[in-house]
């Protein structure tokens, strides 16, 4: 294609994707804005070099060079270690949804059983296909919509009777996160708990960090992507203490199911672990703080927003049920001015409803004032969906305008400090 023609192509196709994003109301629990300086290092060259093998020794017969790599590996374990307690951490998978299915590669055989979170309750609604595409069997586990978790006694109770080999717990949704002291494990059933939506509130300790109830004997694997309340890189992360799940995992990562390692992403998540290390406990304290202030002001606005025991989240997120024949027209108002949110049909939003995040809006430091704004442009919309028509059109336009002119992220390093590391990238 002729270059200029080839510009003009794709200056049509990003300048809406950039004006998009200064205009919206960002408000999805499953995206974060990475700062300046967790983005220096995706333009790094090392993304071009390769790495076979261990993270916990440099192999033979490797990439000749590769052994400067391997001190990247060594770092980013020191930086887990502090924030997570852990003592492996292994951050050569891609996304999420890739750590998952790499683990159960890893841990799992082809006719074993396993215990998983229901897609009903919350459950990423992949792990169901990807456990039958890769020929391990399932039951989903039983949940209380009382007491929004799950039902530990019949698990239990299952554990002891059946030959169940583990239990994967991979949460989209989660205002609670599950008292898993509850399970009673055994040191050979495997426990992967998919912590990527709560894995900054953990590493700030505003929510339990299992590592620090689980024995070194226990099978226990804390894992997930690293883009959520952890403003990080789409990145992989699994962490561990069990020696038995490092043997089993560590040399089948890779040379087995990946080649090669995407380095300028395991070079971003260091660099966003560092910054959260000085900042986490703070943004995390925002964050909570946050969700249930903007859901108080729902609350008193007329939403259904769900809760339990008068505590309406632990975490980022809200939840809030609509009547089924409102929802998706709240939802695609949402669209028409750039709301981004998630619509929602499971037994935890009492059938029908809307998923919203605030860790991205706290990163900019919003308060009180702008979180009744929101509600305010909530209330707005939903009348209108009421009343199937956009006369609050105007008045909705001109907040969300108003709330985007408050866009800088907090909670990261000075513009100096991110200025010592330009030679480098």
């Amino acid at each position: 294609m002729e270059f200029q023609k080839f510009y003009k192509e794709f200056y049509g196709i990003y300048k809406p994707i950039i004006e998009f994003e200064q205009n919206c109301l960002p408000l999805c629990a499953a995206e974060s804005e990475i700062s300046d300086f967790v983005r220096k290092p995706l333009s790094s060259f090392v993304q071009e070099k390769y790495i076979l093998g261990s993270i916990l020794g440099h192999s033979k017969n490797n990439f000749i060079g590769s052994e400067k790599l391997f001190k990247i590996y060594t770092l980013l374990t020191d930086l887990c270690k502090e924030l997570f307690s852990c003592k492996y951490a292994d951050g050569r998978t891609l996304t999420g949804v890739n750590t998952i299915t790499t683990l159960l590669m890893s841990l799992f055989e082809i006719g074993d059983t396993i215990y998983i979170s229901s897609p009903k309750y919350g459950g990423h609604s992949s792990m169901p296909k990807i456990c039958k595409r890769l020929g391990i069997n399932f039951l989903e586990m039983p949940y209380d919509l009382e007491k929004m978790d799950f039902c530990y006694d019949e698990i239990n109770n299952n554990l002891r009777k059946h030959s169940i080999k583990g239990i994967l717990i991979c949460l989209s949704d989660m205002i609670f996160q599950p008292d898993l002291s509850q399970l009673d494990l055994s040191t050979d059933v495997i426990l992967i708990y998919d912590a990527t939506q709560v894995l900054g509130l953990i590493a700030a300790d505003k929510i339990t960090n299992y590592f620090k109830l689980f024995s070194d004997e226990c099978s226990f694997v804390l894992a997930g992507s690293t883009h959520k309340t952890l403003p990080g890189p789409t990145n992989g992360l699994i962490m561990t203490n069990s020696q038995n799940i490092i043997r089993n995992l560590d040399l089948k990562i890779n040379p087995d199911y990946l080649r090669s390692i995407q380095m300028h992403q395991v070079l971003s998540l260091i660099f966003c672990l560092e910054e959260f290390s000085i900042f986490g406990k703070e943004y995390m304290d925002a964050v909570v703080k946050n969700s249930n202030v903007l859901a108080g002001y729902l609350n008193n606005k007329g939403f259904e927003v769900i809760e339990r025991n008068g505590v309406f989240s632990d975490t980022h997120q809200i939840f809030i049920h609509m009547p089924f024949e409102f929802t998706h027209a709240f939802y695609l108002d949402c669209q028409l001015y750039n709301i981004t949110l998630n619509e929602r049909y499971s037994y935890i939003y009492n059938s029908s409803g809307i998923r919203l995040g605030v860790q991205q809006i706290s990163r900019y430091g919003w308060g009180n004032n702008e979180l009744a704004s929101v509600s305010e442009i909530f209330k707005l919309i939903y009348e209108d969906c009421i009343l199937g028509n956009h006369i609050h059109y105007s008045k909705i336009s001109n907040m969300i305008k108003e709330l985007a002119n408050h866009k800088k992220l907090k909670y990261t390093l000075s513009s100096n400090d991110v200025l010592r590391f330009s030679n480098l990238f």
